[in-house]
């Protein structure tokens, strides 16, 4: 059978099965991706959080430390750079850690990949709870390098084991469990770290306690889960029989079809990984033109996505709420307030992900946070010149628009656009890529913003980052990126191809 009857054959049998069970994900399907989402985006979201509203707390704990290992140095200095440095280690060790992500996803494969990233996440925690008891801020900083390491690998195995495992009828939902978690993560470390909860010089090691045990939980629960069939299909063939039972078995498993219908995926899965087994490398990604440009719009994705203004609203939100006149306790709970925005955000995206398709998603809320971030702008030198309480208010509205349009949008779909562009011979490679970028865009913008924000003003410091790359989004996305709703990569491969031979 040729490639193409191939992809036909796949198309028609999850067309059918799609016809029958609408567009939601089968059950074990969204149990899959929930799990892993809680050991990956979910552990993002939250550490992204929980150094902002406790942000104080946290800066206690550096002074202690810096008294504690030099007696000598009784000054209570001002530590805000400092601390954004700390803050930034952790995409440090994201970035490190993307380069981990193709080796340990082909060998280890998907689920024990993640399983690994879970450990080391949970070793980090233990690190930072570590730190708390002997008051030692290197080894938290350790901790929070360590922590962004597990959880880039763990994020970047999460989006291809979830792109393989799903039926294409119904990929873009469950895809989005990721962010769906990651948002709901913002809202409840907003919540949980706020300086009335666990957010305190005393129990700011509590947070940690947190996450380990989510951890815990998602490693005890993941051997239950089955291997991505698109990996498993992928693996040199010893024992026919076996090899093929077991990607049928995998098959059945994610898409709860009847047994026939599972091996003819199967059959498929198979004859198309097995033409071209080798795996391609961080390097060799770059020699096909339909990879590399397939990769090169997923890093496109990703850096638009970071510097959007996310990054900071992230990470100094509490602070941004302090600057416009509020006091602690309320500049908590108007954080916590617009992380409830990215969560309605996500829940529309759901909805919506499937039906108006990628492109036309991401494009149009790139182009509206652009509008917002123009507004937020605004409103932050109005602010400053005029000190009304209306223009603060204006300024909360603002940031709760952008989040709701950010998690609609950029944050969900950056987690596995990349996935949906490339075949699956280079999606680690590719993930290596997009997801090095993306913790180095933050960890540039986290290190620089503060010393770029005293040097001017917040507003003007904000406009340098954020407004000119989303443009360059809008326009580049517009004209490049591909629909990758509902289509496998070699209905996009010849699309490409057609538009190539035109030119």
């Amino acid at each position: 059978m040729s490639s193409s009857g191939i992809v036909t054959s796949a198309s028609t049998v999850s067309t059918t099965n799609a016809s029958k069970k609408g567009k939601w994900p089968p059950l074990r399907t969204t149990f899959m991706a929930s799990i892993v989402a809680l050991g990956s985006s979910f552990s993002f979201g939250f550490q992204l959080l929980i150094t902002n509203p406790a942000q104080g707390s946290f800066i206690k704990f550096l002074n202690a430390s810096k008294h504690s290992n030099d007696p000598d140095d009784a000054r209570i200095a001002h530590l805000e750079n400092q601390w954004s440095v700390i803050v930034a280690i952790f995409f440090l060790g994201s970035m490190t850690g993307a380069f981990f992500i193709k080796t340990v996803a082909e060998r280890f494969g998907r689920k024990k990949g993640i399983m690994l990233a879970i450990v080391t996440q949970i070793t980090s925690s233990l690190l930072a709870i570590t730190s708390y008891w002997i008051v030692n801020h290197y080894l938290f900083a350790f901790a929070r390098f360590t922590m962004g390491m597990g959880i880039a690998v763990a994020m970047g195995i999460a989006a291809m084991f979830v792109t393989e495992s799903s039926p294409a009828h119904c990929r873009g939902i469950a895809s989005l469990l990721n962010g769906v978690c990651l948002q709901s993560s913002l809202t409840i470390g907003a919540v949980l770290a706020m300086p009335k909860l666990l957010g305190t010089e005393d129990l700011w090691w509590t947070l940690y306690l947190f996450q380990l045990t989510i951890n815990t939980v998602v490693l005890c629960i993941l051997p239950v889960v089955h291997e991505s069939p698109s990996y498993l299909a992928s693996q040199e063939v010893k024992h026919h029989d076996i090899f093929k039972s077991k990607v049928t078995e995998s098959v059945k498993f994610y898409h709860e079809i009847p047994y026939e219908d599972a091996e003819r995926i199967a059959e498929t899965l198979i004859s198309t990984h097995q033409i071209s087994r080798s795996q391609e490398t961080i390097f060799s990604v770059w020699r096909s033109p339909f990879n590399r440009r397939g990769t090169l719009l997923g890093m496109m994705v990703t850096v638009a996505m970071a510097m959007s203004g996310i990054t900071v609203i992230n990470a100094f939100a509490f602070e941004i709420l302090m600057d416009v006149g509020m006091d602690q306790d309320t500049a908590a709970f108007a954080n916590a307030f617009i992380c409830v925005f990215s969560l309605a955000g996500i829940m529309v995206s759901t909805w919506i992900i499937d039906h108006f398709g990628r492109r036309p998603l991401i494009i149009t809320t790139f182009g509206f946070l652009t509008i917002v971030n123009v507004a937020i702008i605004s409103l932050m030198w109005a602010y400053s010149e005029t000190q009304n309480q209306i223009v603060s208010y204006l300024l909360i509205s603002s940031i709760c628009m952008f989040n709701f349009l950010f998690a609609m949008g950029p944050g969900p779909i950056s987690m596995f656009i990349t996935g949906e562009l490339v075949p699956q011979t280079c999606r680690s490679a590719s993930s290596v890529w997009t997801n090095a970028v993306m913790a180095a865009v933050r960890f540039l913008t986290l290190t620089s913003y503060l010393p770029v924000k005293n040097l001017t003003s917040e507003p003007v410091a904000y406009a340098i980052f954020f407004i000119i790359p989303m443009i360059v989004a809008v326009v580049v996305l517009y004209f490049l990126l591909p629909e990758t709703k509902g289509r496998n990569v070699e209905e996009i491969r010849e699309e490409y191809e057609r538009k190539a031979l035109l030119q």
